[in-house]
């Protein structure tokens, strides 16, 4: 984008007539008079922001702000592409199935395709946008959020943790009856998103946050002060020796021609490992001498090991977060002690068991049908979606995480060395530590550069 445009916020009275409209907001949902649009104009690569004051309707340069909250929402980077005419629209089951990988453009590193895939829209569905969810007090209900504060600032501009939790969804459960797809109901060839990708990912992505029960309320939490991301990988060191280097070498990955074996070196190697048996096997040795023992003590040399460093394997990503809640009334004491309860609560396994696929069909949590074992088994603990929010949108700039089992739930209430409550009993402070254990693994196509990503 033209940077001596962007982030201007001013009424502008000229603008393009050959815009694309990327999304309409009705804040108020009733009348013209709350209509907020976002539009893009390809030539000059700007965006552009319009509001309806009664009958008349303004057009702003689109701040970063406005612009990082467009570009988060689904559909919206495909018509961006669109616009710019690099790609043709195609229908999803017109994809070839042999499109398995990721083309990682400079295109591609500016999309994060688990969290378009998280967020798209079910066909025929509601719009799955990760927004944050209403406020409801202690005794709210279902579907409406614990905070703490209690504050009703969170979504106008402010940054903030929202956590919300759903059922657990095996990942070899056959293929649900959701069908995913852009706001504008089809897929673009830049932004393909492998069958395969989607199916590892589809038990976390088609995570559905539960909206009926009010024991699993969302829950929304000021930022916390040690926020950080970590991730690890496995590598070993391998020691091939000079004869399993040549052999590996000849092989070339291609295990059929493993045959060709060195039989001199072969036959070498087998009287070494027979010689170094037999003084093994004599009284007061100890059974420990190796083949580089007996050479390094006669002839002062060792077998060369040729160390290799190999990739071994991604780590899932763990991460903690801690909170200290005071509570500035009555009411607020009782919302902190719902918060600790939920995430307790969902940390649990369920007494009995029931039918996972009915939950994905029906989205209702209290379905109470049994699938198999007639109460002799236990349900898995709930998932959880931790989202870093910036008023409405996911934030820009902090590391998002794909679905997320809760491994610890520790809830202190003397934080402060001291035990001390209200009259009602409610602690003066209690501090609530959280660990999480990412459900999938990390790939480089799941960064992304300018928009919210993991």
């Amino acid at each position: 984008m033209s940077e001596s445009l962007q982030g201007q916020n001013k009424i502008i009275a000229d603008h393009p007539e050959n815009m694309v409209t990327l999304y309409v907001d009705v804040a108020g949902g009733v009348g013209w008079a709350t209509r907020e649009s976002m539009h893009y104009h390809a030539e000059t690569d700007t965006y552009y922001y319009s509001e309806v004051d009664g009958h008349v309707t303004n057009y702003y340069l689109a701040t970063e702000v406005q612009i990082n909250d467009a570009r988060n929402r689904a559909g919206v980077i495909g018509k961006i592409e669109k616009a710019k005419g690099i790609v043709t629209s195609v229908d999803t089951e017109s994809v070839s199935e042999d499109s398995q990988v990721f083309n990682l453009g400079e295109d591609d590193a500016n999309d994060a395709p688990y969290l378009r895939l998280a967020q798209s829209q079910i066909k025929e569905g509601n719009d799955r946008k990760i927004v944050p969810a209403a406020r409801g007090g202690s005794g709210g209900k279902g579907g409406e959020s614990l905070r703490y504060p209690n504050s009703e600032y969170y979504e106008k501009d402010a940054d903030y943790v929202m956590f919300e939790f759903g059922k657990y969804i095996p990942p070899f459960l056959p293929n649900s009856k959701q069908v995913m797809e852009e706001a504008d109901g089809k897929l673009t060839n830049k932004q393909l998103i492998p069958t395969r990708y989607q199916n590892y990912n589809r038990s976390a992505a088609e995570f559905k946050p539960i909206m009926d029960d009010a024991g699993f309320r969302p829950i929304i939490m000021y930022m916390p002060q040690d926020i950080s991301s970590e991730v690890k990988t496995s590598w070993n060191l391998k020691a091939f020796s000079g004869m399993g280097k040549a052999l590996t070498q000849g092989a070339n990955g291609k295990f059929n021609e493993i045959s060709d074996y060195n039989v001199p070196e072969g036959i070498k190697s087998t009287f070494a490992g027979l010689f170094t048996n037999a003084i093994n096997a004599i009284p007061g040795v100890g059974g420990n001498l190796a083949l580089n023992d007996v050479t390094g003590s006669t002839r002062g040399v060792i077998l060369n090991p040729n160390v290799e460093v190999l990739f071994d394997q991604p780590d899932l990503r763990e991460f903690g977060l801690k909170f200290k809640m005071t509570p500035h009334n009555a009411e607020e004491a009782k919302i902190i002690r719902s918060i600790c309860r939920t995430f307790t609560r969902a940390s649990l396994p369920g007494f009995g068991d029931t039918s996972h696929s009915a939950w994905l069909e029906k989205g209702k949590s209290n379905n109470k049908k049994t699938s198999i074992g007639k109460g002799n088994m236990i349900e898995v603990p709930h998932q959880c979606r931790v989202s870093f929010m910036k008023g409405k949108s996911l934030h820009p700039y902090l590391t998002q995480y794909k679905t997320c089992a809760i491994t610890r739930v520790q809830v202190n209430y003397t934080p402060d060395g001291n035990y001390s409550t209200y009259e009602d009993g409610a602690p003066v402070a209690t501090e609530l530590s959280l660990d999480f254990l990412e459900t999938k693994l990390l790939f480089r196509q799941d960064i992304s550069n300018s928009t919210a990503s993991l």
